[in-house]
């Protein structure tokens, strides 16, 4: 009856939204039917009250298992987590909070320093952990510091949060953090922030790893000023972080930090501006003055981030762009004509491959287009096969940079191939995805993440293009596990190092998934890089696969996808097991 009910609302409020949700089910599609339909009926409040009713405490069982295996011993009880707050006039009953949420700890080898940023105070305290210290003193006292963490007054712990961390500190990594919410006065908890695996990449866009994150002492240079402060923080872990390898890390994918907030700000949380941090000169100082050959500057992108922008040296690769064709003149032609009017970068091929047109129309366009400097047709007769349709393209390339274009896909942003071209040329990174929008300005792809469906999903699909999207991943350059072909560059020389695309196993989908994990299987990392964006009207060209031999090889290539790489079973990296995986648009 619940589900009719909700069903009936969500009809009377968005009855052509309902109607598509109905569609997608109906033609097998769950995963899309569940994005348009699930966001009708629930919010994001409703959704983390109901997670927070089975996770939000520990069961007297679970509170006296964690006390158990501390007195067993197998946990090293010293005070090695050196913790800092720096209180800027904060009233003492938030303060008090903090200093409860730590007293509170199952694992108790911890030290707070508070540094005070104004006037001196005096803190009626008697717990001896908890030290009102000058900078200096912080900066002595590192030297006996195992992890330094960073808190901020108000903010509060799990009562199992430094035990979690405590069991991560046995492996010794360079860096642990954990998920996190909002918490008001009234303790009532909010926005929910599940963060992804270590990403480099997303942390330059923004300071994603938030509270609760703990460095190995070590790592912190001894003649560091103001080690206490927030600043201090993330500009070391934009230092630091660039030579943290996919094992130096470890991600606790628990909310075991509860972010203060007079009044709760939702997904802006993560934003740098709303840590205090000047994220411009975070990155001028850290991440472009580290490296003296990269030509790269700073600008403001979309909802007012601070992004770092690598230009291509002078003069540049030449980038071979492949685009597969069967008829379909119009969009074909729509598509290479946007490439060669809209492309600011202008050192590049165009290779259409022409799989067996027919259409007379289409013959002529091809005749035509030929003569054009820039492209070259050439022809691949035979079954639709796309893995080997490109694989072929890529033989016949002159191109040091392979670009993989559906031809249903057209230009928006002119500076779409630089900036592309620009990330591919990074020496750790495997294959750079773009933006891809639908028709009506919805986003069709901002990244792939395996294990969506059992299988893999295009993060944020059907998300409104002006809409921030899950803490603005929509919108920020990050490391994805996988990026779409419809608009794909990589470099050649990886490419070919991977075996390229695979021909008998993923003829048609997937082939582009697999490509991708074989790069990060390699040591490359895959990018989605939201600044060069373009229009992708989605398997225009040759349809769905939703009946007979397409539906019945669909299957085929499905499982073949999920026994090499296991993605009905293990967790996307860069996802967080805590959101669903029936659905896209990052959820619980």
């Amino acid at each position: 009856m619940r589900l009719l009910y909700l069903w009936i609302r969500a009809a009377l409020w968005h009855p052509i939204r309902s109607g598509t949700a109905l569609f997608w089910l109906l033609c097998g599609k769950r995963l899309r039917a569940a994005n348009r339909f699930s966001v009708l009926i629930e919010d994001e409040r409703y959704r983390y009250e109901k997670w927070l009713q089975k996770h939000a405490r520990l069961s007297e069982g679970e509170r006296r298992e964690i006390r158990d295996e501390i007195a067993a011993g197998s946990l090293d009880i010293v005070p090695i987590v050196l913790l800092c707050a720096v209180p800027h006039n904060t009233p003492v009953p938030l303060l008090r909070r903090t200093i409860t949420s730590l007293a509170e700890q199952f694992y108790e080898g911890w030290v707070l320093h508070l540094v005070p940023a104004g006037p001196a105070f005096e803190l009626d305290q008697r717990d001896p952990r908890v030290q009102v210290s000058s900078a200096a003193e912080v900066a002595c006292a590192l030297g006996d510091a195992a992890y330094v963490g960073w808190l901020k007054p108000g903010d509060e712990l799990a009562e199992h949060a430094l035990y979690l961390c405590a069991k991560q500190m046995q492996t010794r990594p360079a860096l642990i953090y954990s998920d996190e919410d909002q918490i008001n006065r009234k303790l009532a908890r909010r926005h929910s922030h599940f963060k992804p695996g270590w990403n480099y990449e997303l942390l330059k866009a923004c300071d994603y790893i938030g509270g609760l994150s703990l460095l190995r002492g070590d790592y912190i240079p001894a003649d560091i000023a103001d080690i206490a402060s927030w600043k201090a923080r993330y500009g070391l872990l934009l230092a630091l972080g660039a030579a943290f390898g996919r094992g130096d890390v470890q991600h606790i994918p628990a909310v075991l930090y509860h972010r203060y907030v007079s009044r709760f700000i939702g997904a802006n949380a993560v934003r740098p501006a709303s840590h205090g941090i000047n994220h411009e000169e975070m990155l001028r100082a850290h991440v472009l003055g580290a490296d003296k050959h990269t030509k790269a500057d700073v600008e403001i992108a979309d909802f007012g981030h601070i992004r770092a922008r690598f230009s291509v040296p002078s003069p540049g690769p030449l980038v071979s762009l492949i685009i597969p064709t069967r008829d379909m003149h119009r969009l074909t032609r729509n598509c290479v004509t946007s490439i060669l009017q809209k492309s600011e970068y202008r050192n590049f091929e165009i290779l259409i491959v022409n799989n067996d047109s027919r259409q007379p129309r289409m013959l002529r366009y091809l005749q035509n287009i030929n003569t054009h400097e820039n492209v070259r047709v050439i022809d691949y007769p035979g079954p639709f096969n796309y893995s080997a349709i490109n694989n072929f393209a890529v033989g016949e390339a002159k191109g040091d940079y392979i670009g993989l274009i559906n031809n249903d896909t057209e230009v928006i942003t002119p500076g779409w191939l630089g900036e592309m071209l620009a990330q591919a040329m990074r020496p750790n990174v495997g294959a750079v995805g773009a933006k891809l929008l639908y028709g009506d300005k919805r986003i069709q792809h901002a990244g792939v993440y395996t294990g969506m469906g059992g299988l893999a999903g295009h993060g944020h699909r059907m998300l409104k293009a002006s809409r921030p999207g899950y803490f603005f991943r929509a919108h920020l350059s990050q490391y994805v596990s996988a990026v779409t072909a419809a608009c794909l560059v990589v470099n050649r020389e990886k490419f070919l190092e991977v075996g390229g695309l695979d021909e008998v196993a993923f003829k048609v989908a997937f082939n582009d998934v697999d490509l991708c994990l074989k790069l990060q299987a390699a040591g490359y990392d895959n990018l989605y890089h939201p600044h060069a964006v373009l229009f992708h009207f989605e398997s225009k060209s040759r349809g769905k696969d939703l009946k007979g031999e397409k539906r019945a090889r669909y299957l085929r290539e499905a499982g073949a996808l999920k026994a090499k790489w296991g993605t009905d079973v293990e967790v996307d990296r860069y996802f967080n097991k805590n959101l669903s995986l029936s659905r896209e648009d990052f959820v619980l």
